[in-house]
């Protein structure tokens, strides 16, 4: 059991800092746990003393009689610490800090938190907070906010009170209210991971959203922590976030092409995906997403039919639903046949399903075609677009005569199962058809995008719970039972050294550790061992300088390729760390690497990063100018085993590369995932590790090749 359980169902509250005086924190909280009907009991500290809304008060939370599961904080950072004292000795179980002035304001607020969090753990008591605006639970009637808050399907965890005020204003506008509620403020103690948790045990939320500034992380385990309540909470109850900060800014300089890719919000975008979190955009995204979620039966798939009483508006729906990830297909020849039956012989009927001015003769044709709809096995969502509500303007009899049909399509929405969304140019009206619509379980939005793209939202979420259930298995490649222990060694002498770069041999050694089919190397110290190499090799062999000063090898002129005979392999020796004195005086070359010339393929790049809130990630994308121009990269927070790479390599945009493009053969797919796969193993167990590349990765026919390998550990 969550042990938010005191915040969201407490017996008793608490609040510290109570007010008579109407421009204060204390007057409008006390005034809010009263009006909302708490069902617990209510007990007002204050120094001042008296009465506050005809109830008396203490002076301090030890007066206060019986168990208090829950305080609610509101008072200046210079006394909070003896207050913490007090509420810890008094056994409350859970606090909520409204009051600001504590890290958000710099170091010395940071250390007021941190001697919080110390009294308060003495006495396990969770903190919420500081800086924040409190708490709703719909389950004890609980309002310790000072949001006018309403019962309701959503519920809500947020970094920003203001943003809160936001939603709550749109939201009641939709009718739309809360199960639980939450500001988490500095999340001091309490964190987004707390809450979900708490989220999946409640059976009253149909929809948890969230708006995030960024996780407060003092260790990757924080962001881990919340990776998997996230998995747990979104295979049962769906989860929409906003997420602030998407600019590049937040990028961070690195040493390998994979941590110059992995701005953090890239990598924060593929972890809530990776989670079944689906992110949106705006406030208004998500309350159709939380509407959506909150009235509509849960999508199978993503074929939807298109019904509309205008061409326009179904063409428009039909190039939003390939926007948002959606299908239209052609409906069925049997679905055809049913809806010729009942519409004019120059409606279209193949998707969109256009009425084509029937409904002012007929307005039944909208109810009739939607049940066909609905009965077709090969549709798994539809949305309704156009006019509807406002046939209500041409006479009296229009306006019964909707409402009729709305009632009918209802019930049938409501016995089906499948979802469906409407929109109507009229929505911003109100006509009480549409009204009825929207209360009787089906979204009604005033634009065709805002339609489409939520039905693409519920589809989204369908694919990311199969995803959830897939990625849960432990479905990994085979790879040596003392590969860490292997490779570890070979880390524990670099680090010896003083050194965090590996040089590519130790590298590909590294890599062997874990069982991945790499190409043998030999490391030459002299001109005469080059050629010595090479005619152990033969064939064409290429020749790289080995220094862990030198990282970019090719900048330096540090790599010969074709190298085809022992001649050219002593030249190419000299020539080599000649060049390598050049680019850098005084490098420790430890010699140069002879390795077998790979065939060519599909240029790829698999490699790792340390992302300070999830710590290692794993990374696929296609070589060349796909990485360099495009960054055609997708991410995991690592370790993810065999279904989530293959997902992974689906999801870039170059994949028609690899499946075949033009007449080619197409790439070994499996092998990509398995070697992306073992990265993702590697850099898990050994956390030394910074950052991987593997770049590049000829993905080829048959398995891949791996031609060069660069590995940085923490510094």
């Amino acid at each position: 059991m969550s042990d938010l359980v005191p915040l969201f169902q407490p017996r008793s509250v608490a609040l510290i800092g109570a007010s008579s005086n109407s421009k204060k924190y204390g007057y409008w909280t006390a005034k809010s746990l009263i009006e909302n009907g708490f069902e617990g009991d209510i007990h007002l500290v204050s120094r001042t003393g008296g009465e506050i809304f005809g109830r008396p008060t203490y002076p301090d939370i030890l007066a206060v009689p019986g168990e208090v599961d829950l305080a609610i904080i509101a008072i200046a950072p210079k006394h909070i610490l003896p207050i913490m004292e007090q509420c810890v000795e008094k056994g409350v179980k859970c606090a909520i800090v409204v009051s600001t002035g504590f890290g958000e304001t710099g170091p010395e607020g940071k250390e007021l938190e941190r001697k919080m969090l110390e009294i308060a753990r003495k006495g396990n008591m969770r903190v919420q907070g500081p800086n924040c605006m409190g708490t709703y639970s719909s389950a004890k009637s609980m309002n310790a906010s000072i949001i006018d808050l309403a019962p309701g399907p959503m519920s809500l965890v947020l970094q920003s009170g203001n943003f809160g005020i936001d939603i709550n204003f749109n939201a009641k506008s939709r009718n739309l209210g809360y199960s639980c509620w939450a500001t988490i403020g500095n999340q001091m103690d309490m964190r987004f991971h707390d809450f979900v948790e708490y989220i999946e045990e409640d059976e009253n939320t149909k929809v948890l959203l969230l708006y995030m500034e960024g996780l407060r992380v003092e260790s990757e385990e924080d962001g881990r922590k919340f990776l998997e309540a996230a998995k747990k909470t979104a295979a049962r109850v769906p989860i929409a976030a906003i997420k602030i900060g998407r600019s590049a800014a937040g990028a961070r300089a690195a040493a390998s092409h994979t941590g110059s890719l992995a701005g953090s919000e890239k990598i924060f975008d593929a972890a809530l995906r990776q989670a079944g979190i689906i992110r949106v955009d705006s406030p208004g995204e998500l309350l159709d997403a939380a509407e959506a979620f909150s009235k509509c039966k849960p999508a199978s798939g993503k074929r939807i039919a298109i019904l509309t009483d205008g061409g326009g508006h179904g063409v428009m729906a039909t190039d939003f639903a390939e926007k948002y990830g959606l299908e239209a297909p052609v409906l069925s020849d049997a679905t055809q046949a049913k809806l010729r039956e009942i519409l004019m012989p120059h409606c279209p009927i193949k998707n969109p399903v256009d009425l084509a001015g029937t409904p002012e003769a007929d307005m039944w044709v909208f109810d009739r075609c939607l049940d066909v709809l609905m009965k077709d096995p090969d549709v798994d969502g539809i949305v309704i677009v156009g006019l509807y509500g406002g046939y209500a303007d041409l006479s009296e009899e229009f306006r019964v005569l909707e409402m009729d049909v709305a009632k009918s399509m209802v019930e049938k929405i409501n016995a089906g199962d499948k979802p469906v969304v409407m929109h109507s140019i009229y929505q911003p009206q109100h006509p009480e058809c549409l009204d009825y619509i929207s209360e009787h379980g089906v979204p009604v939005f005033g634009g065709v995008d805002a339609a489409v793209k939520t039905m693409g939202v519920l589809s989204t979420y369908s694919e990311l719970k199969k995803a959830l259930r897939k990625e849960s298995g432990n479905e990994l490649p085979s790879m040596p039972a003392d590969r860490k222990e292997r490779a570890s060694a070979i880390l524990d002498a670099v680090k010896a050294a003083g050194r965090k770069n590996l040089v590519e041999t130790e590298a590909r050694h590294v890599l062997r550790c874990y069982g991945l089919d790499i190409a043998d190397d030999y490391l030459a110290t002299t001109a005469d061992e080059a050629a010595a190499f090479y005619k152990k090799i033969g064939g064409k062999v290429v020749m790289k300088i080995v220094s862990p000063d030198i990282l970019h090898k090719t900048d330096a002129g540090g790599v010969a390729l074709n190298i085809d005979s022992e001649a050219k392999a002593r030249s190419a020796f000299e020539q080599l760390v000649k060049n390598g004195r050049t680019y850098k005086a005084g490098a420790d070359i430890f010699g140069v690497m002879l390795t077998p010339m790979l065939p060519g393929g599909v240029e790829c790049i698999i490699g790792s990063s340390h992302d300070n809130t999830f710590g290692p990630t794993v990374m696929f994308g296609l070589g060349g100018i796909f990485v360099e121009i495009l960054k055609d990269v997708a991410f995991r927070v690592a370790p993810v085993n065999m279904p989530a790479c293959r997902s992974m390599i689906r999801e870039i945009k170059g994949l028609g590369m690899l499946q075949g493009a033009r007449g080619s053969k197409a790439c070994d797919l499996e092998a990509l995932a398995e070697a992306a796969c073992i990265i993702s193993q590697l850099v898990s167990e050994l956390r030394e590790i910074a950052e991987v590349d593997l770049n590049p990765v000829f993905a080829l026919e048959k398995g891949l090749s791996i031609a060069d390998a660069r590995i940085i550990l923490h510094g």
